[in-house]
């Protein structure tokens, strides 16, 4: 139990800050009645600008996947699907993860992708899609707005990307030294 305490910690954590920021992101960026509809492609919103040039808050709903991929599937396959495809994951990442004995930053990047995934599939079962509200632009031009579970996936998938380039480097330097003539 004590070999899987970051994975279990860490992924409560995510989830919980995940969670506690869209609650506060629905409850004061929400039309005045406070109710999100339960279809998000009509959520309407406040937006409150922090940094006019490039930094919103500004509360949507996805019901597909990253940019929205995913939107045109029939409702009755969409959080099921979605749901399965988070447990495959999940199963996955807890496989990599005990395997990963010795790799730290390992360890923490699959941690941050299991309660990124944990905290977006709570929003699509208990309402249908995954509430976003950090939007990031350069005027007119908007990347999809996205929430801190998605932070956590991304950051967990650079974190894996630089472990598998140090990994890289680590075997070149012990081949070389293997090779060198003493």
């Amino acid at each position: 139990m004590q070999r899987y305490l970051l994975l279990i910690v860490g992924t409560i954590v995510t989830v919980a800050l995940d969670q506690w920021t869209k609650v506060l992101a629905a409850t004061s960026l929400a039309l005045p009645n406070g109710e999100l509809p339960g279809d998000a492609s009509l959520i309407r919103t406040r937006i409150h600008v922090v940094f006019e040039s490039w930094f919103n808050f500004r509360l949507a709903g996805n019901q597909g996947v990253a940019f929205g991929l995913g939107n045109t599937l029939p409702e009755g396959w969409r959080v099921p699907l979605f749901v399965l495809i988070t447990a495959v994951a999940a199963a996955v990442i807890v496989t990599l993860y005990r395997k990963a004995e010795q790799q730290g930053l390992q360890r923490v990047a699959l941690t941050l992708i299991l309660g990124g995934a944990f905290g977006n599939i709570i929003d699509r079962i208990r309402l249908g899609y995954v509430v976003d509200f950090i939007d990031w632009h350069l005027g007119d031009k908007h990347w999809p707005t996205f929430n801190i579970a998605d932070v956590a996936i991304s950051v967990g998938v650079g974190l894996l990307l630089i472990d598998m380039l140090l990994a890289g480097r680590h075997k070149k330097a012990d081949e070389a030294a293997r090779i060198a003539p003493d």
